[in-house]
């Protein structure tokens, strides 16, 4: 049971479904329910645990309804725009500011302190470096909670990485290669997200806020983040350091290379 609905397991998958009501947001496999229908459960859900018995069960008829899918288009020009660069600084200030520490144990400014193990870790798996795959690892699974602060983190930069250069981008690539051993490295709930992520899909909430990085104003794009911020404990301040941390380390490498090009040609 979560704050606005519950996580659902289903006979013969490896992937938790979500069940929730309306206007708090969409989730990639997310059905949404009526609000007198998710009372009714959460009734049963209590009197059956006050009882001490077994998990109860009961059907969802999908017959009619509408599906939606949330997918991210990528926009490469777009997140290269100056735009998308101050309105992704503009979120690492005010995520370094927070004074509390995230899912991973460390406030935001010192989690994304350059040259330390979270941003070289960042900066291996978003660089498809040849460790990216013990990178990847070292942070699958990493945290407490229904979704592991490691696994918000590697969506949120997964939302980067896939709006920045689509299916062909090298953290996409190296996640989907990792698909089929998650089950065996994280929870249910984390499983099916990061593979949505690797499909481009994303709650909308996080959706939201990386289509208007290339053309809003920044305080709408920080309304935007404060929606992602209000998800689970910590997951979604997690989900937005990935982001960041991806952004950043993705321009320390372009700058890298950039550098090293400009010695080789003098």
């Amino acid at each position: 049971m979560h704050r606005n609905g519950f996580s659902l397991t289903i006979a013969g998958s490896d992937e938790d479904l979500y069940l929730g009501a309306p206007g708090c947001g969409l989730l990639p496999l997310h059905i949404v329910a009526r609000r007198c229908d998710l009372q009714r459960i959460g009734a049963t859900a209590s009197r059956a645990g006050a009882a001490a018995q077994a998990p109860f069960e009961f059907s969802v008829d999908t017959a009619g309804v509408r599906i939606f899918v949330t997918q991210l288009a990528p926009d490469p020009a777009g997140m290269r725009s100056p735009r998308a660069h101050a309105n992704l600084a503009a979120l690492g200030h005010g995520l370094r500011a927070l004074s509390a520490p995230l899912g991973l144990g460390l406030p935001a400014a010192d989690l994304l302190t350059p040259g330390g193990w979270v941003m070289q870790t960042v900066a291996a798996v978003h660089g498809a470096a040849p460790a990216g795959e013990d990178a990847a690892l070292a942070l699958i699974g990493r945290g407490a909670g229904s979704t592991p602060a490691g696994d918000d983190m590697l969506v949120g930069m997964l939302a980067h990485a896939w709006a920045t250069g689509g299916a062909s981008a090298p953290l996409v690539t190296l996640l989907r290669g990792l698909a089929d051993r998650l089950p065996a490295l994280t929870t249910r709930a984390s499983v099916g997200y990061l593979r949505a992520a690797t499909r481009g899909e994303f709650g909308s909430h996080l959706l939201a806020l990386v289509r208007s990085l290339p053309n809003t104003q920044c305080a709408h794009v920080l309304k935007l983040a404060g929606r992602v911020t209000r998800h689970g404990a910590s997951s979604g301040l997690d989900t937005l350091s990935g982001l960041i941390a991806a952004s950043e380390a993705a321009a320390a490498i372009a700058t890298d290379a950039a550098q090293r090009a400009a010695t080789a040609y003098s």
